[in-house]
């Protein structure tokens, strides 16, 4: 049985989690150019970095799955990420960071992976957008907070110059979420899956149906456009002089855009299906991706990177109750490992090629090249993948008769019609 203490407890954990992100995202790349990493191998080492800890999450998912636990394995995860980043200040060099990013990324994919399989056990589907929505809007608050505090902190250790010295208190203290994170995962809601008494529990292997094929095709070219170039955004904004608060302020600010879409995407999905939704989302980024281009100061960038806020307020809730619609309890904790590993697949592969594209042209030239590759993902999507909530409301009936055709392309995709 649910109750307001199980929510109590996956609020603080996806403010946790989400918090982490507030002080590695803008500060983890800086930090590597100021060791003096150029940025081709500030790319590679996130790229390889992500890619071998991507290994280790189907293993996690179907272990996880096969013992009907995931509090051990969570604390296993937090603890791995705060050993990584709470090493930061004390080693130097291409390996070592390469080494230590790895074994954060371990933890970081299996913290997100968990918190989706945790909240998709814990409610009816039909519910699942409102309530993924709804917890992981205290994510988004979590991310402003940490940013901000970590920004103060980086301004008033002299933040100007972005040093090793002046980034290295953000190492000192942020990892010290993980340490929470791993106290708290022993008192998290774990729902155990339904089976039938003296069954013994066998390993199934999540289902993977044609729809989600494709939306996992589309989702990877989303990720690898969005994440690749958003790797490189700090880096972009100190170009173009922004330091410190400057700089985790313009990504405080995506978020808080989102704290107010995230819960609306999470119950418009459940009313009018998950593909309207995420459909908007696939369509606004290459326009989003292209409109960094013109940028000549921080002002400009910090205007365009309130619209993550509507892009991540939906994807980042409407992809994981997609992916639970077409999934049971048994193996919810594959299929999420799998969206995961999907989007680990994109930000290993991303920095890499998006990292050699900065520094043989330049960022400007990035941006385009990303916006391109959404652009193709947002094709498929809108070709083929069809909508997992059967259940839902369709929002082209609801519409005036003026607006339905064009709002049938978000109902149903165009090679499903007939």
């Amino acid at each position: 049985m649910t109750t307001k203490r199980d929510f109590l407890r996956l609020a603080v954990y996806m403010f946790l989690v989400t918090s982490s992100f507030g002080f590695l995202q803008p500060f983890v790349p800086l930090y590597m150019e100021a060791e003096g990493l150029d940025r081709a191998e500030i790319g590679t080492v996130t790229g390889i970095g992500i890619g071998i800890a991507l290994m280790m999450q189907p293993i996690l998912g179907r272990l996880s799955d096969h013992f009907d636990v995931r509090r051990p394995f969570i604390c296993f995860a937090a603890l791995c990420s705060f050993s990584a980043y709470v090493a930061f200040p004390h080693v130097t060099g291409y390996y070592a960071f390469l080494g230590l990013i790895t074994l954060g990324n371990v933890g970081l994919m299996y913290l997100n992976a968990a918190g989706g399989v945790l909240i998709g056990r814990m409610v009816q589907a039909a519910k699942g957008g409102a309530a993924y929505g709804g917890l992981r809007l205290w994510g988004s608050v979590g991310y402003i907070v940490t940013s901000c505090a970590s920004g103060l902190l980086v301004w008033k250790s002299g933040g100007e110059s972005l040093t090793r010295a002046a980034i290295d208190p953000v190492f000192r203290l942020g990892p010290f979420l993980f340490l929470v994170l791993a106290s708290i995962a022993w008192v998290l809601p774990d729902t155990k899956s339904v089976r039938e008494a003296g069954v013994p529990r066998k390993i199934e292997k999540a289902p993977l149906p044609i729809n989600l094929m494709w939306f996992l095709a589309a989702y990877f070219l989303y990720n690898f456009a969005l994440y690749g170039a958003m790797g490189f955004l700090s880096l972009f904004l100190k170009s173009l002089g922004a330091r410190g608060l400057a700089i985790t302020g313009t990504f405080a600010l995506g978020v808080l855009v989102e704290v107010f879409v995230m819960r609306w995407s999470g119950r418009f999905s459940d009313r009018y299906g998950r593909r309207p939704a995420l459909a908007f989302s696939f369509l606004l980024l290459p326009l989003r991706l292209l409109m960094y281009i013109p940028a000549t100061g921080p002002l400009w960038v910090l205007g365009v990177q309130s619209l993550h806020g509507i892009n991540f307020g939906i994807m980042g809730a409407v992809a994981v109750v997609f992916v639970n619609d077409l999934t049971s309890d048994a193996t919810r904790g594959q299929a999420q490992a799998r969206l995961f590993a999907v989007t680990g697949l994109a930000t290993a592969v991303s920095p890499i090629v998006f990292g050699r594209i900065a520094t043989q042209s330049s960022l400007l030239w990035m941006f385009g090249v990303a916006s391109a590759i959404s652009f193709v993902g947002a094709v498929i999507f809108m070709l083929r993948v069809e909508d997992s909530h059967p259940g839902s409301e369709s929002l082209s009936d609801k519409a005036p008769p003026s607006l339905r055709p064009m709002l049938k392309w978000l109902d149903t995709p165009l090679l499903a019609r007939k």
